[in-house]
């Protein structure tokens, strides 16, 4: 007898959407059946889904939980926990948050995941795995090759920063040397590298030059972190992956130069992948003008109506991967206290809406094909991060981690709306794509809008294929 049983809902597999229900036992999908081929499979709950559409659940590769703010890190204010950042991911239909695991000097590398998956465990309604996260200019030998035992233990992504971000924030930035060492080790290990690509010379250089002018109001950022920093940090970490024979994912693309240097690589047929957010594919610098302008900014900047619109064109032919957040989860009066370039609040609420933006913005209004809808919001990632096909698939085998959507009506958003901040920058806007059901692993979790269950999210493994680390696959 299965556990649970989802009919008649249009089903979004590999091969494409069908009308089909899903079968569920043990947690993991084990049947797949058209509703005309006979009566349906007995479960001890069963639940028709007629009208609906039943994709995987999201996987967002790109939150940051409990971390303080480097703009206040004075002050010592972080941003939300796992606790509050996966009940909206949940509520909106993502089932997967990938975090940091930032390394810090001491640290044998096993201790920094252990450290942050101790926050995560008992409390987040998603399943989670975590990037190793570097903030240092060096890193040591003795920890570099730490990396194979790592990878062999299921983390299978690191991070490092090629800027400081702001001239006042504390320092993140890992040297090029230093990342060359690390690029060549998670190429070794089978893992993949992700990258903060900005050029450090030219941010900074720019707010010495803003400062001087005293042009340093919200409306100056994307002269700070501009097209040239974009083009020329892209350039040097695909030179330095192509040296090397490396993977590599480039995360929150927010200019037409840097898609077009992801593209010509990938065209070249390196594994090279890209991330955008839905807020670079929507807003623009224009935005900083508004009231609470900040709530439109993470870092890199917002750029130009010209740069967002390259971004949909480069989501709708392939040249960019993924859609993920860069969430950083706070409410509206620790997101707006910085006022300038110099303290603004990267990152925003923007994980629970993810999913209903980017059905709204690329099937509604652009007619991207559904599986391509999959592919940007739960597979892609899923595959580049070591987490497919258990995450990211509608399959016979895979993780019971489903988000049912409603298609049928639009809907008008407001913070009331949500559930991961008391703000949101999506405040008024039309989607046409709503979650009413989320699943994961078989369980029931969020059904007509209320949350049904506590937290039951683990930790999970990361095995990144070969194909993903030899080629464009995805």
């Amino acid at each position: 007898m299965l556990d649970l049983l989802l009919t008649n809902g249009l089903v979004v597999t590999p091969s494409g959407p069908r009308r089909l229900d899903v079968g569920i036992a043990n947690g993991t999908i084990v049947s797949l059946t058209a509703p005309e081929f006979g009566t349906p499979a007995e479960a001890r709950r069963t639940i028709d889904v007629r009208g609906q559409l039943v994709v995987p659940g999201g996987v967002d590769p790109h939150v940051h939980t409990n971390s303080v703010l480097p703009t206040a890190a004075e002050s010592g204010i972080k941003c939300f926990g796992p606790d509050r950042v996966s009940e909206g991911a949940i509520y909106g239909g993502t089932t997967t948050l990938v975090d940091f695991a930032h390394w810090q000097p001491g640290d044998e590398l096993s201790q920094s995941f252990a450290r942050k998956s101790a926050e995560w465990a008992g409390s987040t309604y998603t399943d989670y795995a975590l990037h190793g996260t570097f903030k240092e200019p060096e890193i040591p030998f003795e920890v570099l090759e730490q990396i194979p035992d790592a990878v062999a233990a299921g983390h299978g992504s690191y991070k490092v920063w090629m800027t400081n971000t702001t001239p006042t924030r504390p320092r993140q930035k890992t040297d090029l040397g230093n990342m060359w060492g690390l690029m060549e080790q998670t190429a070794a290990a089978g893992a993949m590298l992700a990258i903060h690509a900005e050029d450090d010379d030219i941010v900074m250089y720019s707010y010495k030059r803003l400062q001087r002018a005293g042009k340093i109001g919200l409306e100056y950022m994307s002269h700070a972190h501009n097209n040239l920093s974009e083009k020329l940090s892209f350039q040097r970490a695909i030179t330095l992956a192509e040296h090397v024979g490396a993977p590599i994912y480039i995360m929150h693309v927010s200019a037409r130069e840097g898609v077009d240097a992801i593209r010509e690589a990938r065209g070249r047929g390196l594994p090279v992948y890209g991330e955008v957010l839905p807020h670079y594919a929507h807003f623009t610098a224009d935005d900083y003008r508004q009231e609470n302008g900040a709530i439109y900014h993470t870092y890199p900047s917002l750029k130009s109506a010209d740069d967002r619109d390259s971004m949909w064109d480069a989501l709708l032919e392939g040249a960019l991967s993924t859609l993920a957040t860069d969430g950083v989860c706070t409410d509206l009066d620790v997101k707006t206290r910085g006022k300038t370039i110099l303290d603004a609040t990267g990152g925003h609420a923007g994980v629970e809406m993810r999913m209903a933006v980017a059905y709204t913005e690329g099937v509604a209004k652009r007619g991207l094909d559904l599986t391509r809808f999959v592919d940007l919001t739960s597979a892609n990632a899923a595959k580049i991060l070591g987490l497919y096909p258990r995450k990211g698939a509608i399959a016979i085998g895979s993780d019971a981690d489903l988000a049912v959507l409603d298609t049928t009506e639009a809907r008008v958003v407001t913070s009331s709306d949500l559930h991961e901040a008391d703000y949101t920058p999506w405040e008024g806007y039309e989607v046409a794509a709503w979650a009413t059901m989320t699943v994961l692993r078989g369980q029931v979790v969020v059904e007509d809008r209320e949350l049904k269950t506590g937290p039951l999210g683990t930790l999970q493994e990361q095995r990144v294929s070969a194909d993903v680390r030899s080629r464009p696959a995805c």
